[in-house]
């Protein structure tokens, strides 16, 4: 199946755009870092220093923030989507903080630089192993030592810590657990587990949303899974109404899904022709609602959708889907 966005960015950018998040997971799992910084005033930049390519293997996050003497400061967070550490990661830092400090000379502010600290989260197979410091990429010779640049990051490496060690609200511990646990053989039941944990929130409009985003980074990022559990990790998220809920949370994901195409669709006209784009975008929401409706059958009849030329065809097919109690009635249109 063909990715719109690639799942881990999408994810994470979702997730850690709120602040009330990025506060809650730096607070209550990197003490290092928040005994500097003063609750309460992170403020989320919208910014990114990472091009679309990068975003495959790499998603960013510049948040402002202040420090306990009153001073401005940057946390730069990078989120590793790679299974395997990045033994350069701390080069990847030093370009994206260069342009901050730039940004910062360029507009003129006295004073001088802020401070920026420099967190790396990472949920690879792999422990990571690398060394956190700048300098650790230079070969170490007697006498040049002071004319090496030297900085560390802080690493939060998932792979290390049990699940009773990471901490915070309980949203962020279940986005956290998620990005944990992605890539484990194991994830269906993991998954359900971490939804268990949503049930006990009781905020059904924060679960929902969160729901809608978890579901849809699961179906795009991983194959561990099976329907069943996906329907009964919402059930447990949402007691009262997860039965009827998950209707509801296909219907959003099928819409996101094809609004996107249709967006990318319209970037891809200028070299492509609207009409090409546009059926890929119809194409990819007509996968993605095969895929969360029916799980892999509903997946073996991708071929026949690839074969699929018209929009028209293409639009038909979508509104049966929503309707459409079996896969043999979507099969029929095929």
């Amino acid at each position: 199946m063909t990715e719109p966005i690639q799942p881990h960015d999408r994810f994470f950018r979702s997730a850690f755009s709120k602040r009330e998040t990025v506060e809650d997971i730096v607070f209550s799992n990197l003490p290092e870092i928040a005994a500097h910084l003063m609750p309460g005033t992170f403020e989320n930049t919208d910014e990114t220093f990472v091009n679309e390519e990068l975003r495959k293997y790499v998603s960013d996050m510049l948040y402002r923030a202040k420090l306990r003497d009153g001073e401005d400061a940057y946390i730069y967070i990078l989120f590793e989507h790679k299974s395997r550490p990045e033994p350069q990661v701390a080069f990847d830092l030093l370009r994206y903080m260069v342009r901050i400090w730039e940004r910062f000379r360029d507009e003129g502010t006295e004073g001088r630089f802020p401070h920026i600290i420099p967190i790396v989260f990472y949920h690879g197979k792999e422990e990571w192993k690398v060394g956190t410091n700048f300098a650790s990429l230079f070969q170490r010779i007697e006498g040049l030592g002071d004319y090496v640049p030297s900085f560390t990051y802080c690493l939060y490496d998932l792979s290390r810590y049990d699940e009773e060690q990471i901490r915070g609200a309980i949203l962020s511990r279940a986005l956290l657990l998620l990005m944990k646990h992605i890539y484990r053989e194991d994830f269906g039941d993991r998954f359900v587990r971490i939804c268990g944990l949503l049930g006990t929130l009781g905020e059904k409009r924060d679960v929902l949303d969160f729901l809608q985003t978890a579901v849809e980074y699961v179906l795009a990022a991983t194959e561990r899974i099976t329907e069943e559990q996906l329907r009964e990790g919402v059930k447990k998220a949402l007691p009262s109404s997860g039965d009827e809920i998950m209707p509801t949370l296909y219907e959003q994901i099928l819409e996101r899904g094809r609004e996107e195409g249709l967006e990318r669709g319209r970037e891809e006209g200028l070299e492509r022709g609207i009409g090409k784009g546009r059926m890929e975008g119809l194409r990819e929401a007509i996968l993605l609602g095969l895929e969360l409706k029916f799980g892999d059958p509903g997946l073996s009849l991708a071929p026949l959708v690839e074969k699929i030329d018209t929009v028209e065809r293409m639009k038909e097919i979508k509104n049966m889907l929503r309707k459409a109690e079996t896969l043999d009635q979507v099969k029929s249109l095929l």
